[in-house]
């Protein structure tokens, strides 16, 4: 916030919901701007504000929950002045540092902007709808998940995103674990893992109740586990708590970013003191994968909380699990639900890449749970939360139907392998049956290009023939 210019208060400042659809995504960006600077300014500021004619800047109302407010409020009480950031240009003065917190903590004013924020969100859908310029309309989309942020900073979220914070998790059955949250980087979006996410928290606390659920109570073995996406860690370290009882697990923590793989190092070594610690921490690019030690072997169990941004993410995904889950191993992957953003509906591009078990087999999703928000856990943009449960499905249908050239039939082929032994005979069997088709399309289509070839031959021999006896025809005539 530019601290020379003249600020005015949020009841002034935000543009009326009641005609969202006249401004534009640049204007709602300020006032997004404005409002966030006013509340949370980046460094001690000299505000300078509007004298107000009332007999007091204070009102008694006591301020609201911070969940999401109705779009059918009335709209004369949802929007500020008719510049919509503009402001007039009243008599102004300077503000102690003491009457800046005054203002900020103004009941009414903070009720508004919370009413204003909610608002918006739940009318973003007709906003965004509005424009068809593709550019804008991404524009607003982000603005969408910007105001959802500044929701969440008023339900408190700030004071884990303004600053480094240690947070001491219990779960069931006594698993004790304490996290460092770094700050997020203002500058750079892809430091999310900085912090822990309401998914990893979820995730946590059903493996902590049932951990033969998870095939965490198994003794005869040790475990190869990997974290995808780990952030802060949280799962790696419930896994190693959880094993410390039985036989000593492999878990493998990785990420992409460097804060975040410093922050993860940090968290395993607050947990886990001893030099001897069962977590490896290791940097892994999903898209241009290292599978170098000890990420060089295949995995019984791989973990992944809230890693889903991008529609690609989830298809880098499933190529790094298709080659690291050991045959009988099991993905867990756990999705939030957010109602709006650009990160809405990002648990369909997880069912896109991952079949149905009903419907294929191979890596597939063998079961999926919808789970509710858990309390206060949880940003206010995600509605609840889907866990996948994905793995092989080694039991393939007896026969397979492959189409072929001739009639839009199919050629039926018998897989006489049984998957008895597992994924490599299953895929023996797969491979077998794959060439027979190729054998048998490739004798097909031999076939149809010698019936071609033979049909053309024909025609043209006819057509010579034809030729020849027109020619004959018009010879005896001239004779005649």
């Amino acid at each position: 916030m530019d601290h020379q210019s003249h600020i005015i208060l949020p009841t002034a400042f935000l543009p009326p919901l009641a005609r969202l659809r006249t401004f534009s995504g640049a204007h709602v960006s300020a006032s997004l701007r404005t409002l966030r600077d006013f509340y949370w300014p980046s460094v001690p500021s000299r505000l300078t504000v509007p004298v107000r004619k009332a007999s007091t800047r204070i009102h008694d109302q006591s301020v609201p929950d911070s969940g999401y407010a109705s779009a059918e409020e009335d709209d004369d009480d949802e929007g500020g002045g008719e510049g919509g950031g503009e402001g007039g240009g009243e008599e102004s003065d300077c503000l102690t540092d003491e009457e800046e917190d005054i203002l900020r903590a103004d009941p009414f004013e903070r009720e508004f902007a919370i009413k204003w924020t909610t608002g918006f969100i739940s009318r973003s859908d007709v906003w965004i709808e509005d424009t068809h310029d593709e550019a804008e309309a991404e524009t607003r989309r982000d603005l969408v998940e910007e105001a959802a942020q500044i929701v969440s900073a008023f339900a408190g979220d700030d004071k884990e995103t303004e600053c480094a914070v240690t947070r001491s998790f219990e779960f069931s059955g006594s698993v004790k674990v304490e996290l460092n949250d770094a700050p997020l980087s203002s500058e750079d979006h892809t430091s999310v893992g900085l912090q822990s996410w309401a998914s990893s928290i979820v995730l946590a606390e059903k493996m902590c109740a049932s951990p033969g659920a998870f095939g965490l109570d198994i003794m005869s073995r040790p475990l190869r586990v990997l974290e995808l996406g780990a952030g802060t860690g949280l799962l790696s370290i419930v896994v190693a708590r959880l094993s410390e009882a039985g036989l000593p697990p492999t878990i493998v923590a990785t990420d992409y970013h460097p804060d975040v793989l410093a922050n993860l190092n940090a968290n395993v070594e607050t947990n886990f003191p001893s030099s001897s610690s069962l977590i490896h921490v290791r940097r892994f690019d999903w898209e241009s994968p290292d599978f170098n030690h000890p990420i060089d072997k295949p995995f019984d169990l791989i973990l992944a909380a809230d890693v889903i941004y991008h529609a690609k993410h989830a298809e880098w995904i499933k190529g790094c699990v298709e080659r690291l889950l050991a045959p009988n191993g099991i993905f867990w992957l756990i999705i939030p639900l957010r109602s709006t953003g650009r990160h809405e509906g990002m648990d369909h591009t997880v069912e896109a890449v991952f079949p149905e078990s009903e419907t294929a087999y191979g890596l597939v999703i063998l079961d999926k749970e919808a789970i509710g928000r858990q309390g206060n856990v949880g940003r206010a943009d995600e509605g609840g939360y889907k866990l996948f449960k994905i793995g092989y499905d080694l039991n393939p249908p007896e026969e397979v139907e492959v189409p072929t050239l001739v009639e839009s039939k199919h050629a039926t082929f018998n897989l006489k392998r049984t998957p008895a032994d597992g994924q490599k005979a299953y895929y023996t069997a797969l491979k077998d049956a794959i060439q027979l088709a190729r054998n048998q399309l490739g004798d097909e289509l031999t076939a149809w290009r010698d019936a071609v070839g033979k049909a053309e031959l024909n025609k043209e021999t006819n057509k010579t023939l034809k030729e020849d006896e027109e020619g004959e025809e018009e010879e005896e005539k001239e004779k005649e």
